[in-house]
């Protein structure tokens, strides 16, 4: 009789201690981190809120080639040469990474970071995902012609962007990112919209949506909203498919360019008169620690 007593009491006592540590567990599985809002640190062009994880290396080769309405002669524009930019990005942390890049295009290195600022949460608490993502670049083609040769300081660009996402579904997200490029000189030579403007604005959206396993629809749509001549809207749509360490993005897209400085202040074709070129990322992940 005594025992038993003894085993009842334990078991008042202990009871509600088990239940409340499996209420915590349950809460901690319920509220984490939405994961793979977007397939790629890149939608087409733009910077995504998908973060690398510690020890994450991601390397991507980006193509643009000529304008489709060229022909069958230039193969709707492949054989017209292609802008190639490849990039390494590490993550240093689940939070914060940072890449080095190079662009055919004017020949521009480039040094840029990603650091997530806000995540978005299972259970509702946050509804949307945040990382500002700031970059420099340098110009080193040759301006021997010049009167005034650049300078290491008139070679230098500036870029912030601050993409804002939510996956609203397994199936379906969507961002907004709004951008800002400073170049601390400009002319005729570079390959930009307007020799007169030092800096560039734009609010870009992008979205993908998967209708497939491994398989998405992507899309980007970057409006400019500096008034500089020959400067029109970006758009871009294409395909995304994730093949384990790899995903395989092919667009078309109205523009030439495939870093931020160049994405939001060079000359962009009319979609409706086919002068779009066809483009391809090859983004592969690697864990190296």
């Amino acid at each position: 009789m005594r025992s038993q007593v003894f085993i009842v009491l334990i078991t008042l006592i202990l009871y509600p201690s088990i239940l409340f540590g499996q209420l915590q567990r349950e809460r901690v599985e319920q509220d984490t981190a939405v994961e793979l809002t977007f397939m790629a640190p890149r939608n087409i062009n733009l910077f995504t809120v998908e973060p690398l994880s510690r020890g994450e290396l991601h390397y991507s080769i980006m193509h643009t080639f000529g304008e489709v309405n060229s022909g069958a002669g230039d193969l709707w524009g492949v054989d017209q040469g292609a802008n190639v930019r490849f990039s390494f990005e590490y993550g240093f942390g689940d939070n914060f990474s940072i890449g080095f890049g190079r662009s055919s295009m004017d020949k521009v290195y480039d040094v840029n970071a990603r650091i997530a600022l806000l995540s978005q949460r299972t259970d509702g608490s946050m509804p949307i995902s945040v990382t500002i993502a700031p970059s420099v670049g340098i110009n080193t083609s040759s301006f021997g012609f010049l009167d005034e040769d650049y300078s290491f300081s008139d070679r230098l660009n500036f870029s912030l962007a601050l993409p804002i996402a939510r996956k609203f579904s397994s199936d379906f997200s969507l961002m907004v990112v709004p951008m800002a490029v400073y170049f601390n000189r400009t002319g005729p030579e570079l390959n930009i919209s307007d020799p007169e403007i030092n800096t560039y604005y734009s609010v870009g959206i992008g979205g993908r949506y998967k209708f497939a396993s491994r398989t998405a629809l992507s899309f980007q749509y970057i409006p400019p909203l500096t008034d500089a001549e020959n400067l029109t809207n970006n758009i871009g749509i294409g395909i995304d498919i994730e093949t384990g360490g790899h995903v395989f993005q092919m667009f078309f897209t109205t523009s030439r360019a495939l870093n931020e400085s160049y994405l939001i202040s060079s000359e962009n074709g009319n979609f409706f008169d086919r002068e779009f070129r066809f483009g391809f990322n090859i983004n592969r992940l690697f864990r190296i620690r």
